[in-house]
């Protein structure tokens, strides 16, 4: 700053020096505010982005996860049969039966399911009439076509529904699919979530604090009395919601996030926003308010619908942001530091007015003084990474502080400042933004405001907020232009890291990577490094293409069509193998989910967890459900569903199918002679000599105790089935050692064949069954007969 007291303007001058400092102190306290405003509005945009993105991912997940669940375990003719049976009859005690039966053969697959989230497993009947619900197996019979519009709507259209929707005592996140038995409609199946999963999906984890907010009119419309009495509070942000309890989680305290989350602490937060909120809950659109009393804290509000499109309720997210708290601190200190100043700079520019006549030693001392002063304002401006410029349009003339300098990185006076240098320090692909900017603020003089890139001279890439506006004279002239320019490249690396963590640790028990737009590898967590065998350094930079395969079943995408489609339609989920260290293969199911970020730069972030366990559980379960554990041989389940499937096969290539019912004769004398030991190894050995003695594409079954069946697939003629049934019967007559004796043992065969006995396996095991018992009265009546002659 230089000041000249030897002119008759001197007063003019210090005039417009005032006005220049104070329109100064205006850009900078407004730089100041709008900062503060603005990461506000940032914190809080992406405080909604963070849980819309989340329900997304988790409603994907469950709808899946619900989906395979069905298809894998309710989908078989085991479970259509029993829903088949159950709509065709009215007989209570025939529907009590098979209501026994289904909840038997499904509870292993529903504590499972418990065990993965699912809150209820719950299967109706063809009008909507409740069968049987595994959460309350007691109550059922109740008609609930005009109480859930998603069963009425699943059982109208009878395609799968899924969505949220109000319950008469559970709320949840409900996926209802339609059941059918040889092309017949026989019912619906729901498997549902709690919101309670959002809370076990979060233990753990600093994502803040979750809680659900219901329409008023819902619970009045659907909730029984003494269920609202005792599951529903008032909400402190509108009378016309209500805070769902079974859910919240300070009702289920092991389930509360890290952090200061006391039940106290969030009433007073309500209390704080109640009255900023109340207008905006009916408008039914997602919003986020920011509050820095009693706790800084933002609250995110998100709508959610029914699965009939009509608005049910809210989810919550308290999320605690300390850097508002902060930013407000230092937005008064920035504001002081600057007004002291500018107070200074008035007193020092008062004294000279007063003293101007005193003589040159004094001008000098407040020169100097005024110097120092304007030292000040360029240290505080270099503290706030700001400088300020002036334009003359007359002249020419572009003047900057030595804050611009060092924000462009140069020393002040390297150069003579001029639009054209500005602009080849402009990024090349912002510089047509910038100059748009500049020339609509002339055009109009209206002020202006633009973020842009800059690259210095050593080509690192900065990020700067640039404010200009224009001065005019009383006949709309054009006079000078000032403005201000930050330096905003923290800030933003400081939200982009955000963005990218807030992707990466969704779910930490889960393995995660962030990919650049060409698929190189920038970030992992820990459970990716352990998944893969590799360390942080062998992933760096590598093509995420490279560690996944195709599943080894063959079906689905490839990798490279998954990452098309996550970057088209911004989302990908599916089943690959993971190809780790040493060629090491785990199956995985894997999200993959497009971001952009503000300067138009892609990330894919990948989010999978290790499946192969789940196989293994399932296959276990899957052979113990249909083999007799003693024996290892088919069950009965197992023999029905081969036996079916035998006669569609057969009916399609016109062929026959046999059944032979298999009974011991006189196995009882084992057990009571030789023991229940012997009695088993009896019975492998059966069933091993039954094997031997039929072919692999046959099945060999044990019933119950000592009864058994063999089917036969595709004999050639009637004789053949006879001749198995005597090849079995020698097979079992040979003696078995059991220590130093010999056991012996008979059976008796009935047998049945296709078609000319039955046309469905019921059918042929009853008549396969009642030939093997007059086969035993003929054994009996010729044991008595040669008892009787001898």
């Amino acid at each position: 700053m230089v000041l000249n007291f030897s002119v008759p303007g001197v007063y003019l001058r210090h005039t417009l020096v005032a006005i220049t400092l104070l329109l100064g102190f205006l850009a900078l306290a407004w730089s100041f505010v709008d900062s503060y405003r603005d990461l506000q509005r940032s914190l809080a945009k992406e405080a909604l982005g963070h849980l819309e993105m989340e329900y997304e991912l988790i409603q994907t997940y469950q709808g899946n996860l619900a989906r395979q669940v069905v298809d894998d375990n309710f989908r078989n003719p085991e479970v259509l049969s029993l829903l088949a049976r159950a709509a065709e009859t009215s007989d209570a005690e025939e529907l009590a039966g098979i209501r026994d039966d289904l909840y038997m053969q499904l509870l292993p697959v529903y504590e499972r399911m418990k065990r993965n989230g699912f809150c209820q497993l719950h299967f109706h009947l063809p009008d909507a009439v409740s069968f049987l619900r595994f959460h309350r197996p007691g109550m059922h019979g109740d008609s609930l076509w005009d109480v859930r519009e998603g069963l009425r709507l699943a059982h109208s259209t009878r395609t799968a529904v899924s969505g949220f929707e109000e319950g008469r005592i559970v709320n949840g996140f409900r996926h209802i699919f339609p059941l059918e038995h040889e092309g017949r409609f026989v019912g619906t199946v729901e498997a549902s979530f709690s919101f309670m999963t959002y809370l076990m999906h979060h233990v753990g984890l600093d994502h803040g604090l979750y809680r659900l907010l219901i329409s008023d009119e819902l619970v009045e419309s659907k909730v029984w009395p003494e269920e609202k009495q005792r599951n529903y509070g008032s909400a402190a942000f509108h009378p016309g919601f209500a805070r769902d309890l079974r859910v919240d989680p300070f009702a289920h305290p092991e389930l509360l996030p890290p952090g200061d989350w006391s039940k106290e602490r969030v009433e007073r937060l309500d209390a704080a926003v109640a009255e900023s909120v109340r207008q905006r809950m009916p408008e039914w659109q997602p919003f986020s308010v920011v509050t820095r009393t009693p706790a800084p804290v933002i609250i995110s509000f998100m709508p959610i619908e029914t699965i009939a499109d009509r608005p049910g309720g809210y989810i919550l997210r308290y999320y605690e942001v300390p850097e508002i708290a902060r930013a407000w601190s230092y937005l008064w200190w920035k504001l002081l530091v600057a007004s002291v100043l500018l107070l200074l700079v008035f007193a020092v520019l008062a004294v000279l007015y007063r003293r101007e006549r005193r003589g040159a030693q004094l001008r000098e001392y407040l020169l100097n003084d005024l110097r120092e002063e304007h030292e000040n304002l360029e240290r505080a401006q270099d503290i706030a990474h700001i400088g300020n410029w002036v334009s003359d349009p007359r002249t020419g003339r572009i003047t900057w502080s030595d804050g611009i300098y060092a924000i462009f990185g140069y020393s002040p006076g390297d150069f003579r400042p001029t639009h054209e240098r500005f602009m080849e320090a402009v990024h090349p692909d912002d510089r047509a933004r910038v100059e748009e900017a500049v020339s609509h603020s002339f055009r109009t003089g209206d002020p202006y405001e633009i973020e842009h890139r800059i690259v210095r001279p050593d080509g690192e890439i900065r990020h700067v907020l640039e404010r200009g506006m224009m001065e005019m004279d009383d006949a709309g002239t054009l006079v000078r232009m000032i403005g201000t320019v930050q330096d905003v490249t923290e800030l933003r690396r400081f939200e982009e890291t955000r963005m990218e963590a807030a992707a990466i640790i969704e779910s930490t028990h889960e393995a995660i990577f962030v990919a650049d737009a060409a698929g190189r590898i920038v970030r992992t967590n820990a459970s990716f490094q352990r998944e893969a065998g590799l360390d942080v350094d062998e992933l760096q930079g590598r093509r995420a293409e490279s560690l996944f395969e195709r599943s080894d079943d063959r079906r689905g995408d490839d990798f490279a069509v998954a990452w098309a489609k996550a970057q088209e339609q911004g989302a990908w989920e599916g089943e690959l193998t993971l190809v780790g260290r040493s060629g090491r293969r785990v199956p995985v199911l894997l999200s993959l989910t497009s971001l952009t970020l503000d300067w138009g730069e892609r990330r894919i972030v990948g989010l999978f967890s290790d499946i192969s366990g789940i196989y293994a559980r399932e296959q276990l379960m899957w052979h113990k459900a249909h083999h007799d554990p003693l024996t290892g041989a088919a069950n009965r389940v197992l023999f029905r569903e081969r036996l079916t499937r035998a006669i569609a096969e057969a009916e399609r290539h016109e062929e026959l199918v046999g059944v032979l019912y298999v009974d011991l004769d006189g196995f009882k004398p084992v057990n009571d002679d030789y023991g229940h030991e012997a009695g088993d190894e009896v019975l492998r050995m059966v069933v091993r000599r039954l094997n031997e003695a039929t072919r692999e594409t046959d099945t060999v079954a044990r019933l119950g105790g000592d009864e058994m069946a063999v089917l036969l697939v595709r004999p050639a003629t009637l004789e053949d089935v006879e001749r198995v049934a005597e090849k079995l019967r020698e097979a079992i007559a040979r003696p078995i050692d059991w220590g130093s004796d010999s056991i012996r043992t008979s059976a008796s065969i009935g047998v049945a064949i296709h078609p000319r006995d039955g046309a469905n396996a019921d059918e042929l095991l009853r008549v396969a069954d009642e030939a093997m018992y007059r086969e035993k009265r003929r054994h009996r009546a010729a044991s008595r007969t040669s008892s009787g002659t001898s």
